[in-house]
């Protein structure tokens, strides 16, 4: 595990370079490679004076620093908040370090682009003024989600942990002691990998779930008559149960038939990476729509009409698997303007969602 550790205070006598080199002994002390950027040692000019990013001559540190990023697997970024976000210098250094051709690159028909650190993780470590809890609920950790959605996703990093440490002010010399030791701790941990067991398996699931949805969304239609058998076994044997293990007894059935509408949420939210078919707002709304109205009808109807519910469910699968293929061959077909197609065919979806799903379920409600 090779790990950078980049150091965004401009102080390198803070408790945050203190935080950081807590970090790197614990991974030190694991084995593991470590590198260490501090920013504020850096000579390097942090604006960008050019039209494109890229015109702008690197200085020998930030190419040197390019160089590190390539060679991590693992980026710890280490920085105080300031008015929200991160300090001046940092930002600099991102704006100058992270641009196109080097963390990611556009398309030739310019519809998508390509995330060139694809593969590497990272996590933030920064010191608020607050208590972790009311920056995240009150001011939504603007920096944070700045670095590690609008920044590290966009490139490809995934982001695998974030570590709000404070309020530091008027901390105890006890406490601080007590964040340096979990970072530290944290350092050895990741020596043996930036992701966790749980987190490892997701991105298992996730990447064969991405790759093999259609096939997934087959046997899920297959599977669906037995599960359906199931439920009925299990409601008739429930209802000699307290009503409470009756509800237990029928949730199996209930979280499979939740499965499309939360399938076709997920194949009609906007796409991050080159494929093209980012729907617009109000086609991801009427989307939403129509997954509501699958989940309602699936709740509705769980234990009625099992023939009629599995129809709709049937079409709503159909509808995801037709736009995952439309949007794999518009990418690879690299039609004029591919964006409009998926629209079109979200558009359609959407709207034969909420004819085929609405009605019944109102006609059930009044019966």
């Amino acid at each position: 595990m090779r790990i950078l550790v980049i150091l965004g205070h401009p102080r390198t006598d803070s408790f945050g370079a203190a935080l950081a080199a807590a970090f790197v002994r614990g991974t030190q002390a694991a084995g593991a490679a470590v590198r260490r950027i501090t920013v504020s040692q850096l000579r390097f000019d942090p604006e960008v004076r050019t039209r494109d990013p890229r015109d702008q001559e690197l200085e020998a540190d930030l190419l040197s620093a390019r160089e590190s990023i390539r060679w991590a697997d693992h980026l710890v970024f280490v920085y105080p908040t300031f008015w929200g976000g991160m300090p001046a210098g940092l930002k600099g250094f991102v704006d100058r370090v992270f641009t196109a051709g080097f963390a990611f690159r556009y398309t030739r028909d310019g519809g998508g682009r390509l995330k060139l650190l694809r593969g590497k993780t990272a996590e933030i470590v920064t010191t608020i003024d607050m208590p972790p809890e009311a920056y995240r609920a009150r001011y939504r950790q603007p920096g944070v989600e700045a670095l590690r959605r609008a920044t590290l996703r966009f490139c490809g990093v995934q982001t695998t942990r974030v570590s709000l440490i404070g309020p530091v002010g008027g901390s105890s010399a006890e406490t601080r002691a007590g964040w340096l030791q979990e970072q530290y701790q944290a350092g050895e941990r990741r020596a043996h990998g930036a992701r966790t067991p749980l987190q490892r398996t997701a991105a298992v699931a996730a990447r064969a779930a991405v790759r093999h949805r259609v096939t997934l969304y087959l046997a899920l239609v297959a599977a669906f008559p037995l599960v359906q058998q199931v439920a009925r076994l299990l409601t008739a044997a429930a209802r000699e149960l307290p009503p409470l293990w009756m509800q237990f007894a029928e949730t199996p059935a209930a979280l499979f038939g939740w499965a499309p509408a939360l399938i076709l949420a997920a194949e009609l939210q906007p796409s991050e990476s080159a494929v093209p078919g980012r729907i617009s707002e109000r086609r991801y709304k009427a989307a939403l729509v129509t997954a509501a109205a699958a989940l309602l009808w699936v709740v509705g109807l769980q234990l009625f009409v099992y023939d009629l519910q599995r129809q709709v469910w049937l079409l709503i699968l159909m509808l995801a698997a037709g736009r995952s293929l439309f949007n794999e061959l518009a990418f690879r077909l690299r039609r004029p303007e591919p964006r409009q197609e998926p629209e079109r065919a979200v558009g359609i979806a959407a709207v034969f969602g909420v004819t085929c799903v609405l009605p019944p379920f109102l006609a059930q409600l009044m019966l």
